[in-house]
């Protein structure tokens, strides 16, 4: 799952990671002929962004497979649907399967798996969206399954929704199931919140309120977060540097949505929407300012602090901030190029899926990093604070990439595949590690993997798991995945530390 972080742990073959199976379940998924067989590898992702995956064997289409815990109850529910029908599995709090039911339905094969909410009673609604070529689309509307799984029935109703409003990301809160969607004209972001027996709507207007570019020029926010979609941030997951290092974020927590925009390099600008009350709150904090004037920088946003990162080719500094009152309350100057070894924390550069290489020089470092989009993640487990600071390549080379890499595949196949090729583009990273001391200082991690990453590795080395993905639950982490071999659901549960 960290994709460019602790590869030292997954290179690492002298020791033996365990998993504990927590429960099966025997299932045969119905695959009927003129499937989709474009491949599909997503990302892995947590629970409340409601997203999974698939493999060619099994259609993104048809197939899915959702987990929802209830947090009133903290039973765990499984959704698993094929093309024609849906399967749920009751789970309690211990993961013990408590009973299981299956809905026979018709024309299941265009929609997906959106979200889930639950009724006062313990009932869950399962919402269904049409499969759309990206989530930044529009939504035309959103169908309902609300189940009696005492009675063994559903009922099945449509929520049309505005052919203005586009998409941002959907998510779980308090037992509902909101759609985050921007205004196609408007400065606008619109909460769809379901609550029986009807659907809430919070506009937060941001067209009073100014944005402004890394050239310093003013735009509007239609126009900025076009340029640079907004990315939600899993606020009690481990978040890859691919999603942190963009420059627009939001985390969803606690009745409010933390939007953070980088756009500049001297400034980071916050809002606070208060779902509770509607209420629109600004916030702007400073970056700081570095001998290079050159510098590149980005935030992130973690349990009421924002942290803060600037770098250029000749220094690298990390500031933290008390989000409410922007109070600096700690700042880090983590590298200098004046260092002439680095012995504190290991640096990585790393290209492509090649093992990391070892940078004892800072200035060197520094140097890569000059050449990538910068980003810090920072992640709570077993009363650490971990920190993740690095580079990834810049948007307009990742186009190259991808551009590249199609034009190149394009022809693997074919009678003329001895041609030259256009140059390959390829990726680099730089990157680091360490832990925050109660003094809000950097220090070396303990290298004993995360669950993340021990969870990371397993899908690593089993390709053939299809339908995957994962959700925290108490102190530990559960995949939930389909074995097409054996047909059966699985949950495997990763703990942090070594497994002997």
């Amino acid at each position: 799952m960290k994709k460019s972080f602790l590869f030292l742990f997954l290179f690492c073959s002298s020791v033996l990671f365990s998993q504990t199976v927590l429960t099966s379940y025997t299932i045969s998924l119905n695959n009927p002929k003129g499937n989709d067989k474009e491949s599909n590898f997503e990302r892995l992702r947590s629970l409340d962004q409601i997203v999974v995956s698939a493999t060619s064997n099994y259609s993104k289409k048809n197939n899915q497979i959702l987990h929802v815990e209830n947090e009133n109850t903290h039973e765990v529910f499984v959704f698993i649907k094929d093309s024609e029908k849906i399967t749920i599995l009751k789970y309690n709090r211990a993961l013990f399967l408590n009973s299981k039911y299956v809905f026979p339905l018709q024309n299941l094969e265009d929609v997906q798996l959106t979200g889930c909410s639950f009724s006062k009673n313990g009932n869950p609604n399962l919402y269904l969206s049409p499969n759309l070529p990206s989530n930044k689309a529009s939504l035309a509307f959103i169908l309902t399954l609300k189940f009696d799984l005492e009675n063994k029935t559903h009922t099945l109703y449509s929520t049309k929704l505005p052919p203005t409003d586009v998409v941002v990301t959907t998510f779980q809160m308090n037992n509902s199931f909101h759609i985050l969607a921007q205004h196609r004209i408007m400065q606008a972001l619109i909460v769809y919140s379901f609550e029986e027996p009807k659907v809430a709507k919070k506009v937060f207007d941001l067209s009073s309120f100014t944005f402004e570019n890394k050239n310093g020029k003013m735009q509007n926010f239609n126009n900025l977060t076009n340029a640079y979609p907004i990315e939600k941030m899993d606020v009690n997951d481990y978040n890859i540097l691919d999603k942190t290092a963009q420059k627009s974020k939001i985390y969803i927590q606690d009745n409010h949505i933390i939007l953070t925009l980088d756009y500049t390099p001297k400034n980071t600008q916050a809002f606070d929407l208060n779902l509770e009350n509607g209420h629109l709150t600004e916030k702007n904090f400073p970056q700081s300012v570095l001998q290079d004037a050159k510098k590149k920088s980005n935030s992130f946003y973690h349990l009421g602090k924002l942290y803060q990162i600037n770098a250029s080719e000749s220094e690298l500094t990390l500031e933290i901030k008390d989000f409410n009152s922007g109070q600096i309350l700690k700042k880090n100057s983590v590298l200098n190029e004046s260092d002439q070894d680095f012995n504190n924390i290991p640096l990585f550069i790393q290209k492509d899926s090649r093992k990391p290489k070892d940078i004892k020089k800072p200035k060197q470092f520094l140097q890569h990093l000059n050449d990538l989009d910068v980003g810090v993640t920072v992640y709570n487990a077993k009363r650490n604070t971990y920190i993740s600071i690095g580079g990834i390549p810049m948007t307009e080379d990742r186009g190259k990439l991808i551009q590249s890499n199609r034009f190149h595949n394009s022809f693997l196949d074919d009678e003329f595949s001895d041609i030259d090729f256009p140059a390959i583009y390829h990726f680099k990273y730089a990157y680091f590690e360490g832990i925050l001391n109660q003094n809000l200082e950097l220090v070396v991690r303990n290298q004993s993997p995360l669950a993340l990453d021990k969870l990371s590795y397993f899908l690593s080395k089993n390709k053939k798991i299809v339908l995957s993905n994962s959700f925290k639950l108490k102190d530990y982490y559960v995949l939930g995945y389909y074995d097409a071999k054996a047909k059966k659901y699985v949950m495997r549960k990763f703990t942090d530390g070594f497994d002997f």
